[in-house]
């Protein structure tokens, strides 16, 4: 691309081109390098206004500020403008400020910075007005600005010309230049790898002359085919009348490469010949448009692309065309082999059927550019071709789908069936009959109405068709889509509810038993733990499971409370909402290897559930580990004070967690004892009145048994913070890691008397009158604590230490009391009993038992010889899972059918609580019975096998062989309503194949040719003649079926009448085209003749004074810039050997990089729609002289056609 800066190349470029060129570049260089020495100042002279001291005591003195406005108001009375004088368009703001009275400094100014106002100095694109306002000064009042202040860094001279407006009869700023855009005109269109490049587009001024525009236009065209041979080459160029006036500028909005049938089909085309060169644009009445440049090398024997058709005929189509690969496009490549080879489907794009019924004003569409860009992929595919080709790349189809859904627009795998409903609904959309969309109710039945007479329940499908067309109407729905019956049932009114829906692919559950599996464990109530062996189908829910569970270990199933455990914690609830137990499939919720436990709860209203966890300490470790499984603890209210039954329950929670192996005391004790038989205490505390702890004693080890402390019992309480709670059945587990630290010895808590209850083995008989003797003293009660077993932890001999300390305090008086009130008159037996006058709660809901084991008592407890415990659970047999795999092992070899398919997908099933229906008579959300039948089928019935299970899952996949029929499929088995007048008997005519699992793999596709009637396999770009029994593979996804009686039935339809007009007109084009040509054809001139013509212009002279008073704007005549990117010839052009072939799912060349030119092919869509489908003033010019498509300049219209 030539550069503003870029003489010496301009020059080197000019040089090769023919010689009439190379004279029209040569004057504008001469004129525009004078031009500039006259406008500007030098760079060395150019001094800007100093805001330094320093420099303003070296640099030279301007005028000032109020000098400077008086100077330019002497210019602008002096001024006279004629058309073709430069002005110069400068920030309005800026002007403003210098003309504003109030600012007397000439620093307050700055320099004038352009490049607020322009985004394209080359091309004069400016800004929009309102953004930033813009203004035009003469050329002399712009050398004295710029000679005072000087342009800001990044900034360049915007320079346009003054223009004759006749509708105001006055000069005015052309703001507005014309736009050119520059294609190639080639054989074969495209390269394979450039097929996505847009249009070239520069602008000039509608001053130029014709000679102008065809010099800058192939300098352009020069610089991006370095391989064409300039000194060996003849040009033509063609004007094609603005596309704004042009039906049909699909083409010449989006390629920059056209072929000859895509050439003849432009609707004006006119040869520039030399005669135009010395006009004017605004003489030609030209004011945008589009050039077409077709090349002839002299050295080869080739006749000009404009008259290609004399010489040669349209190729029909074998429809085995293959698809490129763009890079991870099989997804695509495999859906669109498949619906374009559904006949009448793609007879209304071929013969564009379809532009009868764009619709681009529907919200819900995209601006017919789905509609367009797959009605130029099926032309490419399936039209008559100048020659043939194996494969075609689509990928300006792919980045027009990319662009509306950002799903398609990188090069990720995808799946087919999402590309395909989406492509589906976006021509639906595009194509949509209906302008604006009524609001249309669902039709109902009422409640007294007779369901069993099939003709009401017709009208009721009749009805819903019709509401259905009121806001859906298009090709689409002529062929894809049929409706289905929904009946639901309540199960407990018997109310039933039928309604119909539309569908345009169906998709079917396969009878694969596709199971979850798992080892459940079980803590029952009062039993040895078990382990139950489950399998239940993925989709089931975490309701069903726990249902499951408490049949196989008769438990109800209220009383099952789920959770999982993870590193000997619990980890998660499934009974709290957070766990999305509720809405998960067990798939989903639980995998396979989790450790889910359930426990069977007895919770009354008024009981506590506590979490409890087991740690033990390691050798030479000073933290304890969890080990074990955790547990709940139940706790009426009035137990919650009671530390000896909840002791009590402990042990008895661990005797069943064992096996019945822990030998703790009360289990086997048959009566519980009462204060009479502990001594000690009665000794300890004499005169007390003990039968308030009656409850507490009852359940405490009497001197005489013998027992080993094999756990120390702790509780941790941080409120709720570290909960997961469960409003409804009040159980709480901790959530997160639990600070060990904070937990404290159950003992620490309780009163002195409980205490000593609590802990009474460890009580002597030295301690006589310990309390009522004041004369007591501090030994006595170290005496106590030494005395203490050996086997109690630190913590318990601190808790004892405590105690003790309580004691003496209480016994010592109180000297310090001066107040006569004071309470050194209470005796020691009052302050005893004002301590145990309330026991304190030692459990609530938001405390966690932490049991802490020694190592003996897990020895004795846990270990592996114990035939049954925790670690080593009893198995609990599965009678019906065992029967089921006996059931699967007869069936395991029984082939699948589509009919298997189809009668599952219309089996009654009940819904499930989540997914429960509203019922009308009820006034309540029932799990109702429903049932989803086939009404009807469409034209073409597109089959969905629900392949995947799951699409979090990847390698979730059935690859079970489904076995489908090929022909005479009839389908009447499966309809409610059978008497369809078009029959339904279909044929297979596509299958859509996917290997591999979901985030990876490979789509093919298999489809029959309606030319010769055989089958053929396409993979991407290869394609193989095969036979429709291949299709019969696990790998069968999308499969796709046409009523045998469609072509015969859609003749006297809409579509039908569509079709078969669009075929008319397609032909009668074909025919203008030949005419056309021959038109063109005796127009232009030999190859002979035109190359002396040629020569005779060549000599010709030019008179250089055209161009003295006029050059581009910024006063120079700048070559034309491309508005989108464009690395024609960068070096990321793929060689020229590349294979189709060689691009498989995941693989690139390595001299195939991904550019950003790749992912840019929307941004170029929307940007030459900007331009030229919305013109906007600042962007797309206009000229100041209008005339009518009739009135064009006799010079333009005589070598047009």
């Amino acid at each position: 691309m030539l550069s503003i800066d870029g003489e010496n190349e301009s020059s080197s470029q000019s040089e090769e081109l023919v010689q009439l060129f190379d004279d029209v570049s040569d004057e504008g260089r001469s004129s525009q390098s004078n031009e500039n020495e006259n406008i500007l100042p030098k760079p060395d002279d150019i001094v800007r206004v100093s805001t330094d001291e320093h420099e303003a005591n070296t640099t030279t003195t301007y005028p000032d500020l109020k000098a400077q406005r008086d100077i330019i108001a002497e210019l602008l009375e002096g001024q006279k403008s004629s058309e073709g004088d430069i002005v110069y368009i400068i920030p309005k703001l800026w002007y403003e400020k210098f003309c504003d009275p109030n600012i007397i400094k000439s620093e307050q100014l700055g320099p004038i910075n352009t490049s607020t106002i322009c985004t394209d100095y080359e091309n004069f694109i400016l800004v929009d007005y309102n953004q930033c306002p813009y203004m035009s000064i003469t050329e002399p009042i712009f050398k004295k600005l710029y000679e005072w202040y000087g342009l800001a860094p990044g900034s360049e001279p915007v320079s346009t010309f003054l223009v004759h407006d006749e509708e105001s009869d006055s000069l005015i700023t052309e703001y507005n230049r014309c736009v050119f855009r520059f294609h190639y005109l080639t054989e074969n269109g495209a390269p394979s790898r450039e097929h996505h490049r847009t249009p070239n587009i520069f602008t000039s001024s509608r001053l130029a002359t014709m000679k102008e525009i065809v010099s800058k236009t192939l300098q352009k065209f020069f610089a991006l085919h370095s391989e064409l041979d300039n000194k060996q080459a003849s040009f033509r160029i063609w004007y094609v009348k603005d596309v704004q006036r042009n039906d049909n500028n699909g083409v010449l909005d989006t390629q920059y490469y056209l072929t000859p049938l895509q050439f003849m089909s432009l609707p004006v085309l006119t040869r520039v010949t030399p005669q135009m060169l010395t006009y004017q644009l605004k003489n030609l009445n030209i004011a945008s448009g589009d050039l077409v440049i077709e090349t002839e090398q002299h050295n080869k024997n080739y006749h000009w692309l404009s008259n290609y058709f004399i010489y040669n005929d349209l190729v029909p189509s074998l429809e085995i065309t293959g698809l490129v690969n763009l890079g991870n496009t099989c997804y695509m490549n495999s859906a669109l082999q498949c619906i374009t080879h559904i006949p009448v489907f793609r007879e209304y794009f071929l013969y564009s059927g379809y532009e009868k019924e764009l619709n681009t004003d529907n919200p819900l569409g995209y601006q017919g550019h789905v509609a367009e860009a797959f009605s130029e992929l099926i032309r490419c595919l399936f039209g008559d071709k100048l020659v043939q080709f194996s494969a075609y790349a689509p990928n300006h189809f792919k980045a027009t789908i990319g662009h509306f859904n950002s799903m398609f627009s990188g090069y990720l795998q995808q799946d087919s069936q999402e590309f395909l409903a989406f492509l589906l609904d976006s021509l639906h959309e595009d194509l949509n009959r209906i302008d604006k969309k009524p609001y249309v109710e669902k039709p109902s039945l009422p409640s007294t109405a007779d369901l069993n007479d099939f003709r009401i329940v017709k009208k009721l499908a009749d009805d819903t068709w019709k509401a259905h067309l009121l806001r859906n109407d298009s090709v689409i729905t002529d062929l894809f889509v049929g409706l289905y019956k929904s009946t639901l049932e309540c199960p407990e009114c018997q109310n039933i509810s039928i309604t119909f829906d539309p569908y345009n692919d169906l998709t079917l559950p396969l009878p694969v038993k596709s199971m979850w599996h798992s080892h459940i464990k079980i803590f029952p109530l009062n039993a040895p733990p078990c382990i139950l062996e489950v399998e239940l189908p993925k989709s089931s829910s975490y309701e069903e499971l726990k249902n499951y569970v408490a049949t196989c270990a008769e438990i109800d199933p209220a009383n099952l409370f789920g959770c999982e455990i993870f590193n000997n914690q619990f980890y998660t609830n499934y009974e709290s909402p957070e766990s999305n137990s509720k809405f998960l499939p067990l798939q989903e919720l639980i995998a396979e290897n989790d450790n889910v436990v359930f426990y069977e709860l007895s919770i009354n209203p008024n009981d506590i559930v506590v979490p409890v966890l087991n740690t033990k300490f390691e050798k030479e470790s000073t933290r304890p580990t969890y080990f074990g499984i955790p547990f709940f603890l139940t706790l009426h209210e009035n137990e919650v004070a009671n530390p000896t039954l909840i002791r009590y329950k402990l042990q008895q929670m661990y005797f069943h967690l064992s096996g019945g192996f822990i030998p703790f005391p009360f289990t086997e004790l048959d009566e519980y004892p009462n204060v009479v038989d502990l001594p000690l205490i009665n000794e300890k505390y004499p005169g007390f009145d003990m039968t308030k702890y009656n409850d507490i004693v009852k359940y405490s080890v009497s001197k005489g048994s013998s027992s080993d402390n094999l756990f120390t019992i702790k509780i941790h309480d941080e409120g709720n913070k570290n909960h997961s709670t469960n409003n409804e059945s009040q159980v709480c587990i901790p959530r997160g890691r639990i600070n060990y630290h904070k937990a404290l010895n159950m003992s620490t808590v309780l009163t002195p008397i409980v205490r000593d209850i609590y802990e009474y083995t460890s009580l002597e008989p030295k301690q006589d009158d310990v309390i009522m003797d004041d004369n007591s003293s501090n030994n006595e009660d170290s005496d106590h604590c030494n005395n203490t077993e050996e086997t109690n932890n630190d913590e318990v001999e601190q808790s004892k230490n405590e105690c003790t300390m309580l004691d003496t305090e209480q016994a010592e008086p109180e000297e310090n009391h001066t107040d006569v009130t004071s309470d050194k008159d209470i005796t020691p037996e009052e302050n005893l009993e004002k301590e145990e006058k309330e026991l304190p709660t030692i459990i609530d809901k938001n405390t966690i038992i932490i049991c802490e084991w020694n190592e003996d008592g897990i020895q004795a407890a846990f270990t592996e010889d114990k035939v049954i415990n925790w670690e080593n659970m009893a198995i609990l047999n599965n009678k019906e899972l065992e029967e089921q795999r006996k059931k699967d092992l007869e069936e395991k070899n029984k082939e699948i059918t589509l009919n298997d398919c189809l009668n599952l997908f219309s089996k009654p099933e009940i819904l499930s609580l989540n997914d429960s229906w509203y019922c009308p008579t009820c006034k309540e959300h029932r799990q109702a019975t429903k049932q989803i039948q086939l009404w009807n089928a469409p034209d073409v019935l597109l089959i969905h096998l629900k392949r995947f299970e799951n699409q979090q899952s990847f390698s979730d996949k059935i690859d079970d062989v489904v076995q489908f029929p090929i022909t005479d499929f009839d389908i009447s088995e499966h309809l409610v309503y059978k008497d369809d007048p078009r029959g339904n008997v279909y044929d297979l005519i596509a299958v859509d194949n996917h290997y591999g699992g979901l985030g990876g793999g490979h789509y093919t596709a298999y489809a029959k040719n309606s030319t010769d009637g055989k089958w053929y396999y396409f993979d991407d770009s290869r394609v193989t003649e095969t036979v429709a029994e291949n299709s019969i593979t696990g790998a069968a996804y999308l499969l796709f079926y046409l009523r045998r009686s469609c072509p015969e039935s859609l003749k006297n339809s809409r579509l039908g009448e569509i079709v078969k007009q669009s075929r008319i007109e397609y032909d009668l084009a074909i025919k203008e085209i030949h005419e056309k040509q021959r038109v063109i054809y005796e127009t232009n001139k030999t190859d002979d003749e035109e190359e002396e013509d040629l020569e005779d212009v060549t000599d010709e002279e030019i008179d250089a004074d055209t161009t003295t008073k006029r050059s581009s704007s910024n006063g120079k005549e700048k070559e034309g810039v491309d508005l989108t990117r464009n690395d024609g010839s960068s070096g990321t052009r793929r060689s020229s050997d590349y294979s189709n072939e060689s691009l498989e799912v995941g693989k690139m060349e390595i001299d195939d990089p991904i550019t950003d030119e790749t992912n840019a092919g929307r941004k170029k869509l929307r940007l030459i729609k900007k331009v030229y489908s919305t013109p906007s003033a600042s962007l797309s010019p206009t000229t100041s002289t209008t005339s009518s498509d009739d009135t064009e300049d006799k010079t333009l219209e005589k070598d047009s056609v």
